[in-house]
């Protein structure tokens, strides 16, 4: 449900080993039932969905009779989006959160509430994590640009979408603690911002010593609240997460160095909060450094730069296409550091 660059990528490779039904707008409908999906990862490796293998759909009644509806909106239609699928979804419904911040699957457990009153006929709800960022290569291709494999909440009712995943090529694990994977994700999302903000391509944004300080900062003023909850953020690097800012700081040449292996990042790879700037929508700025000033507030921990960096995702959004594109130097002045 919410068929765009994430739910293309994971309903195409899923087509392979699953009956897939992609609930998304009708250009794209049109196009996938007319010219198939392909996908492509990060290794390269691409496939193909031919139009008869799998259901294009834009009505959320196409949900019927699904055992597993993957979310895939963004976090600001979540609530909308559950509404709409309630009343077709069965009380042994799966619904798993694939989508960024931290307060999915309770927005999607209280939408819920309404057509199901009772928590025990209501369909379950779980967590899940993809890490990489998709872009769009063609009217019906999406590519994998960063590395990373999808993480869901460790129950049973998830083991066969597991197997199944796992079966058409995706890499997927379960983990018992979500909190933690999901604020270990926040962290590295951060970055959607300032890479919005610049309008560069990730590769060239991360290599600006002066975006890294600016991500930084952001990233110390996230665990600090993580701390105070108890949250050991998990490693979705081969760094850990408490060692991210420290790897930021440094100089170019000794970051480009020791984050060769922790993260590979495509030449082409920008946020998606970028292309939502660009497109004049909405952007999700409210669950990520949002939500980390929030967080902050109530438990005694100041995100000045975090809320310094909403509001020129605000101005940036009032903007429009006319916005200014910050270089590494302006941004970090212009948040005070």
């Amino acid at each position: 449900m919410g068929a765009g660059s994430i739910g293309c990528h994971l309903g195409g490779w899923l087509a392979a080993a699953a009956d897939v039904t992609l609930i998304g707008r009708q250009p794209l409908v049109d196009a996938v039932a007319r010219e198939g999906l392909t996908v492509t990862d990060l290794r390269g490796h691409t496939r193909t969905v031919r139009p008869d293998g799998l259901t294009p759909a834009t009505e959320a009644s196409a949900v019927v009779g699904a055992h597993y509806v993957l979310l895939t909106t963004k976090t600001l239609g979540t609530r909308a989006a559950v509404r709409q699928i309630a009343p077709y979804l069965q009380p042994d419904s799966v619904v798993i959160s694939m989508q960024n911040g931290l307060r999915n699957a309770t927005q999607i457990d209280e939408a819920l509430a309404g057509a199901f009153p009772s928590r025990a006929s209501r369909p379950f709800v779980l967590s899940g994590m993809v890490p990489f960022n998709v872009v769009r290569a063609g009217e019906t291709h999406w590519a994998q640009t960063t590395s990373g494999h999808i993480r869901v909440k460790d129950h049973p009712r998830v083991d066969p979408f597991v197997r199944a995943a796992q079966g058409s090529g995706l890499r997927v694990e379960v983990d018992p603690d979500m909190r933690a994977v999901l604020f270990g994700k926040l962290l590295l999302n951060l970055n959607n911002a300032i890479n919005a903000l610049t309008g560069l391509p990730r590769a060239v944004q991360l290599r600006d010593r002066d975006c890294r300080t600016v991500l930084a900062a952001c990233q110390d003023e996230s665990l600090a609240p993580a701390r105070r909850l108890g949250i050991n953020p998990s490693r979705l690097t081969p760094l850990p997460a408490a060692a991210m800012p420290t790897l930021l700081r440094s100089p170019t040449p000794v970051f480009a160095n020791l984050s060769r292996s922790a993260l590979k990042v495509s030449p082409t790879a920008r946020s998606s909060m970028a292309d939502d700037l660009d497109a004049g929508r909405p952007t999700e700025i409210d669950e990520l450094q949002g939500v980390i000033v929030q967080v902050g507030a109530d438990h005694g921990s100041p995100a000045p730069v975090c809320a310094r960096i909403v509001e020129l995702i605000r101005e940036a959004e009032a903007a429009g296409p006319d916005r200014h594109r910050w270089t590494g130097a302006q941004l970090r002045r212009a948040v005070g550091l």
